[in-house]
């Protein structure tokens, strides 16, 4: 059996209201050679249970247990460890997407041959207009730190051999900003990477949530995160992260 096109991660913790619209968007899309991991990472709810109903409906998708909770770094791991696909993306459990989210990564990587990274724009939070364009690393680097890229993993394709060949993980030992650390950490090997200005992820702002980590845990975290971004090689120049 041949790998497929796509492979998306969906790390899911206790979303009895939402993980069933998030695979549902996923169903529909208007690309169907993709193969899905959901990794359940020890919900206390019925998602386990919802997931499981879902995948036995639907052979594409694939339900990831985790014993014990390990946080969003360790399921998005578990499941890129499972993934077969040219190109690798990541939907949170609680979001949704259009049903062209991976039509459009598709075009985009056939119509600018070479690139490493394809990121599209989202609806919520903390969205920059832009026009599309097409990044070199620096720029790609600045609008990682702040911009129209930003730090986020679900609203990137990547390719899964970049991640395999280089051993690129997300950091198990940090809760926030894991995914700004391994986007920076992917940069690294990026020529080329185009940005297509159209919004097909929908980003579900859940306002305890996203509140806790304004202020003071930001900055913390961030000094963490830079803190361990600068003890590897890397293509990010100190004064692009001041």
């Amino acid at each position: 059996m041949s790998a497929p096109l796509f492979s998306v991660v969906v790390p899911a913790y206790n979303q009895h209201k939402f993980i069933n619209s998030c695979l549902k968007s996923l169903q529909n899309q208007t690309v169907t050679d993709f193969e899905v991991f959901v990794v359940d990472d020890c919900s206390t709810d019925d998602t386990a249970d919802q997931i499981a109903a879902f995948v036995a409906r639907d052979n594409r998708f694939h339900l990831v247990a985790h014993a014990h909770n390990r946080g969003v770094s360790a399921a998005r791991n578990s499941g890129m460890a499972r993934a077969h696909g040219q190109y690798l993306c990541f939907i949170d459990g609680d979001d949704w997407v259009d049903t062209n989210f991976l039509a459009n990564f598709q075009a985009a990587y056939r119509d600018h041959p070479g690139s490493q990274l394809v990121i599209c724009d989202h609806y919520g939070y903390l969205s920059v207009p832009s026009k599309s364009k097409v990044y070199n690393q620096k720029q790609l680097i600045d609008n990682i730190n702040f911009g129209t890229v930003g730090g986020f993993a679900w609203n990137k394709c990547f390719i899964r051999e970049i991640i395999t060949d280089h051993q690129l993980k997300f950091n198990e030992t940090i809760d926030f900003l894991e995914d700004q650390l391994f986007a920076f950490q992917y940069a690294n090997y990026v020529h080329q990477a185009p940005y297509i200005a159209t919004k097909t992820y929908h980003y579900r702002w859940r306002f305890r949530s996203n509140l806790a980590h304004f202020g003071i845990p930001f900055f913390v975290a961030r000094r963490k995160m830079l803190k361990l971004l600068k003890q590897q090689p890397t293509a990010v120049p100190d004064d692009d992260l001041k």
